[in-house]
């Protein structure tokens, strides 16, 4: 059976690939949602735990192979294992190899934050060492992002997990950007905050036609109301404004916008009937 779905964009091609799953507590992942109202759009486990996909993104240009937030890797101890419920199946290598392609084929790698769920894939365990995954690619992140991650505090610890992007820079394969700006002709970055302080969204653009991936704006449909924020958005208020504002641009502009952790939507549009957002599915899993 076909893991990997692609389609088209101007003279794109959009790959969504997956990197296992995981689970996250229910309450931490709808934060002040309660749960006899969040346990009607999942069922949790016994363990009162919801599952999420790792859904990284590849996107072929005429000249580059770029992934965006390479997903969570298999570098976690048996406790965090345990703790996560971690499936590696599909890994992101089966994927790739799908598409003929390898780790070694990708040349451009962005990270929308550096949480262990995003970037865990960037590293791997190799001879005992951890080593770069994707050797030949250059790895874009916000500069103030590094700077929080590699400096963790009491809370953020938790997510922050230096093994995962630390030996990219000592590789010399890391960039670091502020702001706003354009990787690649018909890449670029927009830092949006909220879920991290200087947390990013990548955009892909190609003839008129855009793409988004939104990273932890909005990881699942089932947070799609302005209020659906986490327990781990860091700044929950700036992320509702920020919601605002970006459906009402990607409705405007027709963006295709591709999620992160959902586990039966990758992408699709946004529509508003007066009163509430929805989600059109245009990939599936």
């Amino acid at each position: 059976m076909k893991i990997v779905k692609n389609l088209k964009l101007g003279d794109f091609e959009l790959f969504f690939l997956r990197d296992g799953e995981f689970w996250l507590d229910g309450g931490g992942y709808f934060g002040i949602v309660p749960k006899v109202i969040w346990s009607n759009l999942v069922t949790p486990d016994e363990l009162n735990r919801v599952k999420l996909n790792s859904n990284p993104l590849l996107v072929k240009t005429n000249e580059h192979n770029v992934l965006i937030d390479p997903g969570l890797g298999n570098k976690y101890s048996v406790k965090q294992k345990k703790i996560f419920k971690i499936s590696y199946e599909p890994s992101i290598e089966k994927c790739l190899n799908e598409i003929g392609m390898t780790a070694d084929d990708i040349d451009i790698v962005v990270a929308t934050h550096l949480h262990f769920d995003h970037v865990g894939g960037c590293t791997k365990i190799e001879n005992e060492k951890i080593v770069p995954t994707y050797k030949n690619a250059i790895h874009y992140f916000q500069k103030n992002e590094w700077e929080d991650a590699t400096h963790p505090n009491q809370r953020t610890k938790g997510t922050y997990y230096l093994e995962n992007y630390v030996p990219l820079m000592e590789a010399g394969l890391v960039k670091l950007v502020e702001g706003n700006v354009e990787i690649i002709s018909g890449i670029s970055v927009e830092v949006t905050g909220g879920h991290t302080k200087y947390h990013q969204i990548v955009f892909a653009k190609s003839k008129g036609e855009t793409a988004v991936y939104f990273g932890g704006i909005l990881s699942a449909v089932t947070h799609i109301k302005i209020p659906y924020t986490m327990g781990f958005d860091l700044y929950p208020v700036d992320i509702m404004k920020k919601r605002q504002e970006l459906y009402q641009r990607a409705i405007k502009e027709n963006w295709l916008v591709c999620l992160e952790h959902d586990p039966e939507n990758r992408a699709g549009y946004f529509k508003f009937d007066g009163k509430n957002y929805q989600f059109e599915t245009q990939v599936g899993s």
